[in-house]
């Protein structure tokens, strides 16, 4: 039996192409962030919310990304299991958001719950809550009298999977700006 050499170079050059592929891939997406622990939370979280009058330079990791909605960049983590990015959008909009997928609704509601106590203790007194229903899910505003910035924490069902699913998000922005909500990409 003969070997023809056409087979293994079309194999190592399928193996190079599999290769390159796969590493373009994975350099187009941000890096995971750090998490943080629950004792860092609101430490970083002041530090979220004095970076945001400059873009939130101060806590951006990594060169930015562009997609079709904005400009990206992996931002310090500010509660374990969440991934966090600061996104400049069109406007001078510059959001940082923190997501994180749930299994269902009682388990993003249960988180929604624990970060809002958490957000109390860490802004304190002076920072006032609003919260009300979303489409489908609820959203925690907190806002002070003194500050441009304010603070949501949002659970939602995101529908655009093959099954819904829960997410909950943390989004420090510009209130101004941004009017009735922050968005989420």
């Amino acid at each position: 039996m003969t070997s023809n050499p056409i087979i293994p170079v079309t194999a190592r050059a399928l193996a190079l192409i599999g290769t390159v592929t796969l590493g373009a891939a994975c350099a187009s997406r941000p890096r995971e962030a750090p998490l943080a622990s629950k004792e860092d939370a609101c430490s970083t979280l002041k530090t979220v919310i004095a970076a945001a009058p400059n873009g939130f330079d101060a806590v951006k990791r990594g060169s930015e990304l562009k997609s079709r909605l904005g400009v990206r960049w992996a931002a310090v983590g500010l509660l374990p299991h969440t991934s966090c990015e600061v996104w400049r959008w069109g406007g001078g909009h510059n959001h940082y958001l923190c997501l994180w997928n749930k299994a269902d609704e009682a388990a993003a509601a249960r988180d929604f719950e624990e970060g809002k106590r958490l957000l109390h203790s860490c802004l304190g007194p002076a920072w006032t809550l609003t919260e009300k229903p979303s489409p489908k899910g609820r959203v925690a505003a907190y806002t002070h009298p003194d500050h441009a910035t304010q603070v949501e924490l949002r659970f939602f069902a995101d529908p655009r999977g093959y099954r819904t699913s829960w997410q909950t998000s943390l989004v420090v922005g510009d209130k101004a700006k941004d009017g009735e909500g922050l968005p989420v990409p």
